[in-house]
């Protein structure tokens, strides 16, 4: 399938349809797709996204970031993934620069469950439809929320890692659309420091993400997580060994 959309104000959305799960099938298209911020999307891109099915934006940002319309006829969510608020766990990330990269992702589920599980509720609450999730580049805390989703139906390795390196490979575009560089030579300089490239460090992250044990520390409600493991009821539950 056509995993990229094209959709006038965005450079960076894909629908995560149509990856490699580990059973031989695929995932489900017209599910979740996932994108940059949607200031720049105009009427006739905000059309173009009703007609692939969206019905439902979750904006992961935080509250000072927000800004932008969305259409009546699409419900917005608003859910802070970060925690902005949680200063000690942001504070070497960020003197560092980690915070743009995979390197944070694992611990942040470990330290914060809560902003992932909030992510989660609102996925499982959603009305029906698709449903486009988004922070600023549509690279990290999208790409952290993109890795749970993959991961909770065994798309492959490859596939998830593919994913993710999209963002790379787009940034020229965003760039241009939306004026502001996402800084890719500084991302790659911060891997490189801590012995990853951009790949690696994702492939590692993914292959160690273990959703079993964080479900079982979470608290999720039981509804919610049956809702991630069949997106929605899209896809048969991965089959666990």
């Amino acid at each position: 399938m056509r995993r990229t959309l094209h959709i006038d104000g965005l450079a960076n959305v894909r629908d995560l349809g149509g990856l490699d799960r580990n059973d031989g099938t695929f995932s489900p298209a017209g599910v979740f797709v996932r994108s940059e911020r949607l200031e720049r999307v105009d009427d006739d891109g905000w059309e173009a996204l009703r007609a692939h099915g969206v019905r439902t934006v979750i904006d992961l940002r935080r509250p000072e970031e927000r800004t932008g319309q969305i259409p009546a006829t699409i419900k917005h969510v608003h859910v802070d993934l970060d925690g902005g608020d949680e200063t000690d766990f942001w504070a070497e990330y960020e003197a560092d620069g980690r915070w743009g990269t995979p390197l944070y992702y694992l611990a942040h589920l470990q330290a914060l469950p809560h902003r992932l599980a909030l992510v989660l509720s609102a996925i499982a609450a959603a009305d029906e439809g698709a449903i486009l999730f988004h922070c600023s580049a549509g690279w990290d805390r999208t790409g952290l929320v993109a890795a749970v989703l993959l991961r909770a139906i065994d798309v492959t390795e490859d596939a998830a890692v593919a994913d993710y390196l999209d963002s790379f490979a787009n940034a020229d575009a965003m760039a241009a659309l939306h004026e502001r560089s996402s800084e890719v030579e500084a991302r790659q300089q911060i891997l490189d420091r801590s012995g990853h490239t951009a790949e690696s460090a994702f492939r590692e992250m993914y292959a160690n993400l273990d959703l079993d044990l964080w479900f079982a520390e979470s608290n999720v409600e039981p509804a919610t997580r049956a809702a991630v493991e069949t997106w929605r009821g899209a896809a048969a539950p991965p089959v666990r060994i």
